[in-house]
C-alpha cells in the first residue's frame, strides 16, 4: 500500500505540474494580450497625433501663404467686389482651390477615423466661414468638378447653406477694431490702478 500511495503523489504531482504549467501559460498569454492591447492604443494615438500635425502643418501654410503681397493683394480686391485681371484670377484659384484640397484630406482622415472630431467640427466651421464669402463660392464652382463624390456633396452643401449667410466680416478692418478695442481695454485698466 505504501508504494501505491507514493505512485499515487507522484500523479497527483505530475498533474499539478500540468495544471500549473497550463495556468501559467494561460496567464502569459492573457498578459501578452494586454500588453499587445496597450501598444494597439499606444499606436492609434501616435497616429492620430501625427495626423493633427500635418492638419497644423497645412493650415499654418496656408495662412503663411496669405503674407505673400501679391496673394493678399488678389484676396482683398476680391472681397471688395473690385475687378481683377486674368492673372488675378490665377492667382485668387490657386490659393482658394488649395485650401478646398487641404480640407478635403481632412475629410478623408476624419471619416476614417483618423482624426479627431472636435478637429473636424473646427475645419467644418472654417469651411462655412470661408465659404461665405462669395469669393470662396466662385472658386468652388470651378474646382468642384475635380473633387471626390463624398467631399463635393460635402461642399456644396455648405455652399448652399452660406450662400444665405452674411458676408463675413473685413479682416483688415475687424482686426484693426479688435486692436484698437483692445487697446482701449488695456488703457482703461492702467488707469484704474492705483
Amino acid at each position: 500500500m505504501p508504494v501505491l500511495g507514493a505512485s499515487a503523489k507522484i500523479v497527483i504531482s505530475s498533474m499539478s505540474l500540468a495544471d500549473l504549467a497550463s495556468l501559467a501559460s494561460s496567464v502569459a498569454v492573457v498578459v501578452s494580450l494586454l500588453f499587445l492591447g496597450q501598444q494597439i492604443r499606444q499606436s492609434n494615438r501616435n497616429q492620430r497625433s501625427l495626423m493633427q500635425q500635418g492638419r497644423s502643418a497645412r493650415n499654418v501654410e496656408l495662412l503663411s501663404r496669405l503674407s505673400d503681397p501679391r496673394i493678399s493683394d488678389v484676396i482683398s480686391r476680391a472681397a471688395n467686389g473690385e475687378t481683377l485681371t486674368d492673372q488675378d484670377c490665377f492667382v485668387l484659384y490657386s490659393y482658394m482651390a488649395s485650401v478646398f484640397w487641404s480640407y478635403e484630406d481632412c475629410f478623408f482622415q476624419f471619416h476614417l477615423g483618423m482624426l479627431d472630431p472636435k478637429s473636424w467640427a473646427s475645419d467644418g466651421t472654417v469651411l462655412r466661414r470661408l465659404l461665405g464669402n462669395p469669393a470662396y463660392r466662385a472658386v468652388w464652382r470651378f474646382a468642384r468638378g475635380g473633387i471626390g463624390d463624398e467631399y463635393r456633396s460635402f461642399l456644396d452643401g455648405l455652399a448652399a447653406e452660406s450662400r444665405h449667410n452674411p458676408v463675413p466680416a473685413n479682416l483688415p478692418n475687424t482686426l484693426r477694431q479688435y486692436i484698437a478695442e483692445e487697446r482701449e481695454a488695456l488703457q482703461r485698466s492702467q488707469d484704474v490702478r492705483p
